[in-house]
This record gives C-alpha cells, structure tokens and sequence, in this order.
C-alpha cells in the first residue's frame, strides 16, 4: 500500500534524545539512498544495460540464517495466472521491461529496512499510529516475500517494474525530508513540495501496480474456475479487492496533509507559511 507520513516530533514536545535523532537521521538517510539506488538498477535496464546489484552478495550469507519454516515457505510457486493478467503483461512489455534481475537483490533489504519502522513506533521514537505503521509495512513486505519472490512469472511483469519505480520514487523524498527535518539544517522548499505532490500520480500507480502484481498469482476465474481456488487465492483476492477503499484512505489523507504543509486552501497561497507549521508536520 503508499505510504503514510509519520509525524516528526514537534518541538513543543520533548523529542527523541540526541542519541535518538541521531539514529533516525541515519537511518532515514540510509534508506533514501537504497531507494534511490533501486531507481538508479531500473532505470539502468531502460537504458538498455544490464546493471547488476552487489548487495546480493552481501545479503546472501544472511540466508543461512532465516528458519527453515520460513524458506519453505518462499519456495517458488508453479506459474499461476488468468488470462487478465496475461493480456495486460502482453500490451505493456513492449514499452516496460522486466526489471527484476537487475532490482530485486537491493529492493528486498531496502524495503525489509522499512521493518524498523515499527519498533520505531513501539519504541516511541516517532508519534506514528501503530496499526498504520503495521498495515503499510506489512503490505509491502508481502508483496516483496509472499508474492513476488515466490511467483516467478512475477520477475518478468511490466507491473513489478511500475510498481518498484512508483515506490522509489515515493520513498526517496519522503525519507530525504524526514532526514533534513531532523537534522534542522532545514528543508529546500522544492522538496517539500515535490514530497506532498507527486502522491497524485505515483500513488494511484504504485498501488494499482500492487494489486495487479497480486492479482496475476490468482489462478484463471472465468467459467466457474474460481471454485477450485485454494485458500491462498481467496485470500489474495480479498487483498486485491480492498486495495481500491486502502487507496482512497492514503489518498484522502495525503490531500490534507498537502493543505496543511504546503499552506493550500483558506484563502492562502500555494508555498506560504501554515500557521503552525510544526503542527502541520
């Protein structure tokens, strides 16, 4: 699902130690930039070069390490898919490539990172709602491990490719602010709009790329073939049905944090000042 904001300790509170601060820039900052890598892989393959990630081996020793209940669990699916999503992959390969190959071995830690996000919350180190927290990190670590890592169809979707991008493209400011927030050497006016505006167009791709990812590890449901569905299939089409009414949620609440931040509405200006600014962030 797109991501929400977490809210920055105001400093009418008393805010995280220096120790803290210290750590959630890092932190913030580490993950710009393994997004930003991400964007740099892709965009490789657009160009027609095949850019390899050298965080494979690193991460790769790690696997020994993870229970064996969990790696049966990602072992690979057989090809699973209906002819919606087949006919979608058809039209859009010609114009966006399967990115995978070149992606996958940064975006899996990168987004696996975000799981600190809620430790953070149960911590207290940031004033988040911790049932959000846990919906959008979750949401993202399924589709990362729980589908496309164990549906190989998924690595040569023009969707996963839209969806990492629109993701990216998302996290890059978003955590790039957060850092500069908390570093008060302040915020370039550009990036704050830039983190409260492209939500208009990347939000609605990221998240139809989602549940279209999803949606092409459902077995065929026309002519009565939905009967044979497994327990797993109703379950992620329950998700893909709800992604719709998710949106509109994270959309709706974007769209008022935009008004707050960026001074929109009330008679004020597009950039000007919030009254309290502080209380908008």
């Amino acid at each position: 699902m797109p991501r929400n904001d977490h809210k920055l300790p105001s400093s009418r509170s008393r805010g995280p130690s220096l120790a803290v601060r210290f750590y959630l820039i890092a932190f913030n900052a580490l993950s710009a930039a393994g997004w930003a890598y991400v964007i740099y892989l892709a965009l490789a393959v657009f160009r027609g070069q095949r850019a390899t990630s050298s965080a494979y081996n690193f991460f790769k020793p790690l696997a020994s390490y993870v229970p064996t209940s969990i790696t049966e669990f990602l072992t690979p699916q057989p090809k699973t898919t209906n002819y919606f999503s087949t006919t979608l992959a058809y039209f859009l390969d010609p114009y966006i490539p399967a990115t995978y190959e070149s992606t996958f071995s940064t975006l899996g830690p990168v987004q696996s990172l975000a799981a600190l996000e809620i430790l953070h919350v149960l911590l207290g180190f940031v004033p988040s709602p911790l049932p959000t927290t846990v919906i959008q990190v979750s949401s993202r670590l399924i589709l990362v491990w729980g589908i496309v890592e164990r549906f190989p169809h998924t690595h040569s979707s023009p969707v996963y490719t839209t969806m990492i991008l629109a993701w990216a493209l998302t996290e890059v400011p978003r955590y790039a602010y957060y850092a500069l927030s908390l570093a008060g050497c302040g915020v370039p006016a550009w990036l704050t709009w830039i983190r409260y505006s492209t939500f208009y167009v990347l939000y609605p791709i990221g998240a139809g790329s989602e549940a279209l990812v999803m949606l092409s590890t459902i077995p065929e449901w026309s002519g009565g073939k939905w009967e044979a569905w497994s327990a797993e299939d109703w379950v992620k089409a329950g998700l893909v049905a709800i992604w719709v009414p998710g949106l509109w949620v994270m959309y709706s609440h974007m769209m008022r944090m935009r008004r707050k931040v960026l001074g929109v509405g009330k008679g004020q200006k597009l950039g000007s000042k919030p009254k309290d600014r502080l209380k908008a962030e």
